[in-house]
């Protein structure tokens, strides 16, 4: 039989009654997470991706107040979007735009509107910017990336998030 080491078998129970497990200061975050989103009243069950330079969420019916029609003059309007999570639960927010991004992905490139989301997980709570995408066809409405996880976690892709939270 192999051993296990204590410090295993810790992380291992820890993560399983819902504590926060911390490692060089950092928290340690699996490669599924249940994130919240401030004015959103359901959490989404969220994809870490450490390959995502910014963080992506779901968002359709996108409605900007006094539209341009080039992307680059909405900025600092104000747009409405619905979003939904896995569950199926939907609710519109309204931000303001802070930017256009263009992103490279497999599928070409394709510019994106990019507003400021308070997200959170467990104790942490962090404002980054966000883009907007329509994420109808992936299993992950939210994408958590790399501005999000910066100076605060490390990925550890052997935890998943429970099935519920």
């Amino acid at each position: 039989m192999k051993r296990v080491s204590v410090a295993v078998i810790c992380l291992l129970f820890f993560c399983l009654a819902g504590q926060t497990v911390r490692a060089g200061g950092k928290n340690i975050i699996g490669e599924t997470a249940w994130i919240k989103v401030a004015g959103v009243s359901f959490p989404y069950l969220a994809r870490i991706d450490t390959g995502a330079r910014v963080t992506s969420i779901h968002a359709v019916d996108m409605k900007i107040n006094d539209a341009a029609a080039v992307p680059e003059e909405n900025v600092g309007k104000t747009i409405t979007f619905t979003t939904e999570n896995r569950e199926g639960k939907s609710r519109e927010v309204t931000a303001r735009i802070s930017k256009v991004s263009t992103v490279k992905n497999s599928q070409g490139e394709e510019k994106r509107y990019v507003i400021e989301m308070l997200l959170g997980w467990k104790h942490v709570q962090k404002k980054v910017l966000v883009n907007l995408r329509d994420r109808s066809r992936m299993q992950y409405k939210l994408l958590i990336g790399r501005n999000w996880l910066k100076n605060d976690f490390l990925v550890d892709v052997d935890i998943k998030a429970a099935e519920k939270e």
